[in-house]
């Protein structure tokens, strides 16, 4: 591999640069060069420059996604960490924390370490994040410190949100002496069960007000101030009401980070674009309105939220294509995260470049160091991870099939901008888009196959 690409626009976050009219040499899987005027004798030109007025080829380090549900093991048949690795590196993303609702739970030292070895081999990095609670239960803690040193990101028993104030506080302390945060999926089980009288799972249940989501958040912040040590970061935020308390939790200087979804910053009910059946657009928590999901483009925009994560949740159709009271919650998102974000989510144009921090060091940050992610920067010398996108390029989603093994989303059919080019993790080529002249220009002793 010797190539040099010219006439890109390079965002390295971490580092406070934001350089347009650059060209980046990559040798041997390692980031020779940055620079407006750069010549590497013997290098592939990838010549990238577009016209006075258009949207550059955007470099920058490689996206970081907090949240993703790879489905392995136990339900294979919807997602593999293969299928969701390729799906993560076409989408820009080099980093993934795989949730712990698999079945079994990955509630113990040995299965994270399980979950390691079933992903040491995937294109992207794939970091597993243990349960909270032993089979996300609520009731008894996991061995949080045993979790940790078997190589656990975080902690999260997301998809669910049974543990309560007490269990929770003290998870946070035990997650502190470790230097991991606790990731909470703040919806209040107890309202959203009496919200759908006679529904048998609280998982499934249809009606999920935003006060749901508002009581869970306030009662997550009560723990993290019982704790009185540690991290907490808020999942998949949806509703204005929340917003309002991460602010004033953060006036009080207490340790809280958040993330929004590109579907909650880009649809809405009722939404413009309404799939077919229904279901697709079923998601937990729900799509709210228009209100609301404006202010989460606020909130990311100036900096409240701190990351956009997808909450890939891959499903069989069959588990869309019924009621919708009886459908499964979620849609996929790894592949069409950036294109949403930028085209339907507030998240192009002049704001572009916040979109890639949220992407990239907003992530980090909610982790921290000892987390087990590559720090995001585009440093010369070391061995690349890095995204290649375009944000003018137009894609139809659905068009090309896609990597994922499942197709639930609203947005088959829809048309939208930004397409990923490159996506190298640790030097290897996780993924090239093979209808441009990068194609070529990187040999497949280059690529990892996916």
């Amino acid at each position: 591999m010797n190539v040099l690409l010219r006439g890109v626009r390079v965002i390295d976050p971490l580092a406070g640069s934001d350089r347009r009219s650059c060209s980046a040499w990559l040798r041997d899987g390692r980031l020779v060069a940055i620079d407006r005027k750069l010549n590497a004798h013997g290098a592939v030109v990838v010549d990238l420059s577009r016209s006075a007025g258009a949207e550059a080829v955007v470099l920058c380090p490689g996206f970081i996604d907090l949240h993703a549900h790879l489905r392995e093991p136990g339900e294979e048949r919807k997602e593999t960490i293969r299928s969701g690795a390729a799906a993560a590196a076409a989408g820009g993303f080099a980093q993934v924390v795989a949730m712990a609702n698999t079945t079994p739970t990955v509630d113990s030292p040995a299965r994270v370490g399980q979950a390691r070895a079933r992903s040491a081999r995937a294109p992207v990095r794939i970091l597993a994040a243990a349960a909270v609670s032993r089979g996300l239960h609520g009731s008894d803690l996991v061995d949080i410190p045993g979790c940790a040193a078997a190589g656990a990101a975080a902690f999260s028993d997301d998809g669910r949100n049974a543990a309560p104030p007490r269990l929770l506080a003290e998870a946070i302390r035990a997650a502190a002496d470790s230097d991991r945060a606790v990731l909470v999926h703040p919806e209040d089980e107890g309202m959203v069960a009496a919200a759908n009288p006679g529904i048998p799972s609280v998982v499934r249940a249809s009606l999920r007000p935003a006060a749901c989501e508002a009581t869970a958040v306030e009662t997550a912040l009560r723990a993290l101030a019982d704790a009185g040590r540690g991290r907490l970061h808020l999942q998949h935020l949806s509703a204005g009401p929340s917003l309002t308390l991460l602010r004033a939790a953060r006036d009080l200087g207490l340790a809280v980070t958040a993330e929004v979804t590109p579907h909650h910053l880009s649809m809405w009910v009722p939404f413009e674009r309404e799939p077919t059946p229904e279901a697709l657009r079923k998601v937990n928590p729900p799509l709210r309105g228009e209100h609301d999901r404006e202010l989460m483009v606020q909130a990311l925009r100036e900096g409240l939220i701190d990351a956009v994560a997808t909450d890939h949740a891959p499903h069989e159709m069959a588990d869309k294509e019924c009621d919708y009271d009886d459908a499964a919650p979620g849609m996929i998102g790894l592949e069409t995260a950036l294109a949403t974000c930028l085209t339907l989510g507030g998240m192009g144009g002049d704001w572009l470049g916040v979109l890639v921090e949220r992407l990239t060091a907003g992530p980090w940050r909610v982790l921290g160091s000892h987390a087990g992610l590559i720090e995001p920067r585009l440093e010369t010398g070391e061995r690349a991870t890095l995204t290649l996108f375009d944000p003018a390029a137009e894609i139809t989603v659905g068009a090309e099939p896609l990597r994922s093994l499942s197709q639930n989303t609203p947005l088959l059919g829809t048309p939208l901008r930004g397409r990923v080019l490159l996506t190298m993790v640790n030097g290897d080529v996780a993924h090239v888009e093979r209808t441009t002249a990068l194609a070529q220009a990187f040999p497949e002793s280059a690529r990892v196959v996916a």
